[in-house]
């Protein structure tokens, strides 16, 4: 990435999340929708994009070559974790889930992983884990990112936000909370212990939501639409939605403050 250069009060975010980059680089559906989505976040003036998982959706190198030279060519700055997507290729996909194969990849080295990022000029950290596991597509953060991450908090008290692929919080669609992060208890744990965590970021559901967990802790979780198909919400199997492809806004202030939202290609919501 691009050096990040804080402005003095507040900090503005773009989560872009589930691009699925497929097919013929740069002219498939997947990467035309992408574009789309990044024109219109790119009106919004971010100071940092914050790309939260399944980017690539069978590990092409030059699928993730193209994605970040479309950052460097106007200078952004952005941080990109892995889905299950960017390590899992997922052969038979008209096939019913069961009945598909998953094939496990290597993670593209730019995608990152126990990464704390400290936003001085703003007082807030961002921390980014990976969640995603090689040839499966349910996740879970391994002990060591677990142990990682508490120890971050407890060095450093300054408001924090968390970005990682898997929802850690059930969404009310049966088959994709299938699909959750496996080892929410652990996790939940830990953020119990820290009151400065304000916000987790993820995707992998393809449905905006705001979420508060069933513990005393004032911290909120905010899924990000899909750039690409999105998920029907609050059903038992899978199935599309017609709502259109779309981006978070977060904004984070030196007041500790944080704000988001939707904004989508033909709609709001």
């Amino acid at each position: 990435m691009t050096d990040l250069i804080t402005p003095p009060t507040c900090l503005r975010i773009a989560q872009l999340s589930d691009f699925h980059l497929t097919g013929r680089i740069g002219d498939a559906p997947s990467y035309r929708r992408f574009l789309k989505v990044l024109d219109l976040a790119k009106a919004h003036q971010p100071d940092l994009w914050l790309l939260t998982g399944d980017l690539v959706n069978d590990g092409n190198s030059e699928a993730y070559d193209w994605l970040f030279a479309q950052f460097s060519d106007f200078g952004a700055p952005y941080f990109a974790i892995a889905g299950n997507h960017d390590v899992t290729h997922e052969i038979g996909i008209g096939l019913p889930y069961d009945q598909r194969l998953h094939l496990p990849l290597t993670p593209d080295a730019r995608l990152l992983d126990c990464h704390h990022h400290k936003l001085d000029a703003v007082g807030w950290q961002l921390l980014m884990l990976n969640s995603a596991i090689s040839g499966q597509t349910h996740g879970a953060i391994t002990a060591s990112a677990l142990t990682w991450l508490d120890q971050t908090l407890q060095q450093d008290t300054s408001p924090a936000l968390i970005a990682l692929h898997h929802h850690p919080l059930p969404v009310g669609s049966a088959w994709i909370d299938t699909l959750a992060l496996s080892n929410t208890d652990d996790f939940w744990k830990i953020i119990d212990k820290h009151p400065h965590v304000q916000a987790i970021v993820c995707g992998h559901v393809h449905q905006a939501w705001q979420l508060q967990p069933a513990i005393s802790h004032p911290v909120q979780l905010l899924t990000c639409p899909s750039t690409d198909r999105q998920f029907a919400p609050q059903i038992q199997t899978f199935a599309i939605d017609d709502i259109a492809a779309g981006f978070r806004m977060i904004q984070i202030d030196n007041t500790g403050a944080l704000s988001s939202y939707i904004k989508r290609l033909q709609n709001t919501c």
